[in-house]
């Protein structure tokens, strides 16, 4: 039984760097985007105040200033967010506009390195959620039984109908007009493309063939499929395989290679040795 990978992994469609990834649960996942929310304001605050810590240091000295360098220092010195700061010294620019030569130029570079740290922050807090995606985005599937499926004679019935039937239901939701997106986003492409060529040359021997080499066949041709993009194998390039199948109907002969048997009247047809 496959499940759903938790844990760190990369999606190769996306690259070694981009790809990275980590799948948690439910639980998880909420506690890992309450962190991120925590860890972004904090980082904000934090990097303020180191900013401020700097700029103070930078702009003191021993000669003589005025009063508008001396409130502003106060303010970087004092400020805890660059909201705060920014509303203090916007007021402080009015209060001096005719005090002090140029209030508008030494202050807006402040005002305006605490507006660009608000807004970096405020842009990194929205986008965070992007670190979080939903389960429903892409997800890696594993399953510790991997190979051929080997079964009985008494297990076909049990494999195979419930196939069917999953199928079916598939082909009905996503095949048609009306479509179910939970049930047809569980692969990695909704359907597969195909070709069709109805006028293809007989796959067998002109002889086994009803009308010869008349192109009467019907093939259905997939192309070249990719492993990773169209089948959903998550690998790095290297490792991707390319995979076709072309199937083509041709109605043929079947005198000579058909056997008769008194069970139940049944007749069963077989080209083994006389085919070959």
């Amino acid at each position: 039984m496959a499940s759903t990978y938790t844990g760190p992994w990369i999606n190769w469609s996306r690259g070694r760097i981009l790809g990275a990834t980590i799948t948690l649960d439910q639980q998880d996942g909420g506690l890992l985007t309450a962190f991120l929310a925590l860890f972004v304001s904090t980082a904000g605050a934090a990097t303020w105040k180191i900013t401020c810590y700097g700029l103070h240091q930078m702009r003191a000295g021993p000669g003589p200033s005025d009063g508008l360098h001396h409130q502003q220092q106060a303010i970087l010195c004092n400020s805890a967010t660059p909201v705060g700061a920014s509303w203090q010294l916007t007021q402080l620019t009015w209060y001096w506009k005719d005090r002090v030569a140029k209030p508008y130029t030494r202050t807006l570079p402040l005002i305006a390195l605490a507006v660009i740290n608000l807004t970096l922050f405020a842009v990194a807090s929205v986008f965070s959620s992007e670190v979080t995606q939903g389960a429903g985005h892409e997800t890696l599937v594993r399953s510790g039984n991997c190979g051929f499926l080997l079964y009985g004679e008494d297990d076909k019935v049990e494999m195979i109908v419930p196939d069917t039937l999953a199928a079916t239901s598939y082909s009905r939701a996503c095949y048609g007009a009306a479509r179910e997106p939970l049930l047809c986003n569980q692969y990695a492409q909704r359907r597969l493309g195909w070709t069709t060529n109805p006028n293809a040359t007989c796959p067998f021997a002109p002889e086994l063939c009803i009308y010869g080499d008349a192109p009467t066949g019907y093939e259905m041709d997939t192309g070249l499929l990719n492993s990773q993009e169209d089948l959903g194998i998550n690998a790095p390039d290297s490792d991707r395989v390319q995979y076709r199948k072309v199937t083509t109907c041709s109605p043929i002969h079947t005198r000579g290679y058909y056997e008769e048997y008194n069970e139940t009247d049944v007749s069963r047809q077989s080209y083994g040795d006389k085919f070959r």
